[in-house]
């Protein structure tokens, strides 16, 4: 009887291991990102590059991260978790090793290329094997963690960059990620031996499995639910800079604190979140969060074109985090709710999502700036646009909850099933 509560008791301390070390891969990949930002004028003194050919280490990360989620999601679905898991940090820290060390442009550019290669795999596993070592009662709490530790690479990057840069230089900026991906990988060692995502299936089938999970309407509304509101706050983040130094006259360290507002909402509701989506359940805490989304995003509006205080914009951007984060998490939940062998097929779909999401967002911003001329029109239609996709958030969110009221009968995500590790027989 010990013997089989011990074991129970090792193989819950090893699931949130496992999360962990699933949270620190995603919270790799999304700082590399970012934190490159800061250092793309001493990376070009360096080198001797222009401007525009600076650009290119960004894209070099950037596009590759986009182009492979599809054949990362089948790769996935192909072979067990802990190969996969620990072959995309190892092949992103040999990345950011060759990244370091580059003597010419070139090679930082294919380390680069290598780094968002893998970083398409870290990013299109994740979710799925955080809601895979976990119940279905815990996926909530699971995907509250990740959903809240992810995010905040991006957030952390400049600042981690601009600390390293000028301490160390900008070779520091690609050093940096080999401990937290050794760590990531001997955490991941050790917490996910036997877990599986299901059964080893041929290459397409993944997209065979999006296209039915895609005819569901209860997934593919939360789907489009998730892809407006990762447009909205990536649309958010691309005006809110212009509009603090331009419109409100805020010095650049001011303006820093007041953008970690969001994050600090994220944070703040995020595992909030997660745990009550386990305790009740998901769909009233969807509505919750999307619905304090579109809140925050009409109280900014009210201020966004004309001079208000740090802190009257700070309250308004913590209700935006809020909402993000209190939405986050039960979406996810209800996403990867499918089945143990349709959750990479799930992840990378919502990872494709995701990263459409933070394309999108910036794209129709830009182009809807080429319209308005003025700063202050500007900031106007930016804002409004960002309103338009709060409201789409609140909007598919809704038809997502009520469809499953309205076909009680029709097939819909099911709750997904417990862990598969497998353990020793003990007679």
């Amino acid at each position: 009887m010990n013997a089989q509560v011990g074991l129970a008791a090792s193989q819950d301390r090893r699931k949130w291991v496992a999360i962990v070390a699933v949270g620190l891969s995603l919270f790799l990949s999304a700082l590399d990102a970012t934190i490159v930002a800061l250092a793309l004028p001493p990376i070009a003194s360096r080198f001797q590059l222009s401007d525009s050919i600076a650009a290119a280490i960004t894209l070099a990360y950037a596009i590759p991260l986009t182009l492979l989620v599809l054949p990362s999601g089948a790769l996935v679905s192909r072979f067990r978790a802990l190969p996969t898991f620990l072959v995309s940090i190892l092949g992103f820290v040999l990345g950011s090793v060759a990244c370091g060390l580059a003597p010419n442009f070139l090679v930082l550019l294919t380390g680069r290329i290598v780094q968002g290669s893998f970083a398409a795999l870290i990013a299109t596993q994740g979710v799925a094997l955080a809601a895979a070592v976990v119940l279905p009662k815990e996926r909530g709490r699971a995907m509250g963690i990740v959903g809240t530790v992810a995010p905040l690479g991006g957030v952390a990057g400049p600042g981690i960059g601009g600390l390293l840069l000028a301490n160390f230089g900008w070779s520091s900026i690609f050093f940096v990620n080999v401990p937290v991906g050794l760590l990531a990988s001997l955490l991941g060692f050790l917490s996910l031996r036997g877990v599986s995502l299901g059964h080893q299936e041929p290459a397409n089938n993944v997209y065979h499995q999006m296209a039915g999970l895609l005819r569901r309407p209860q997934f593919l509304l939360a789907l489009i639910a998730f892809f407006s509101s990762v447009s909205a706050s990536v649309a958010l983040y691309y005006l809110l800079p212009f509009d603090l130094s331009d419109i409100q006259h805020i010095d650049p360290a001011l303006s820093g604190l007041v953008l970690l507002c969001v994050p600090l909402g994220m944070m703040t509701m995020g595992i909030t979140g997660g745990y009550l989506s386990d305790r009740y359940h998901a769909k009233p805490f969807m509505l919750a969060g999307s619905g304090l989304l579109l809140i925050g995003s009409l109280a900014l509006s009210l201020v966004v074109s004309s001079t208000t205080s740090w802190m009257d914009l700070a309250w308004r951007l913590l209700l935006v985090g809020m909402g993000i984060g209190l939405f986050s998490s039960p979406t996810m939940t209800l996403i990867v709710g499918v089945g143990r062998d349709m959750m990479a097929a799930a992840s990378t779909a919502s990872n494709l999502v995701a990263r459409l999401g933070t394309v999108f967002g910036p794209i129709v911003m830009g182009i809807t700036w080429t319209i308005v001329t003025s700063l202050s029109t500007q900031m106007v239609a930016g804002i409004i646009l960002v309103d338009i996709l709060a409201s789409a958030t609140l909007i598919f969110t809704y038809l997502s909850a009520s469809w499953l009221d309205r076909n009680p009968d029709r097939p819909q995500v099911q709750t997904g099933t417990p862990m598969a590790i497998k353990t020793p027989d003990h007679h």
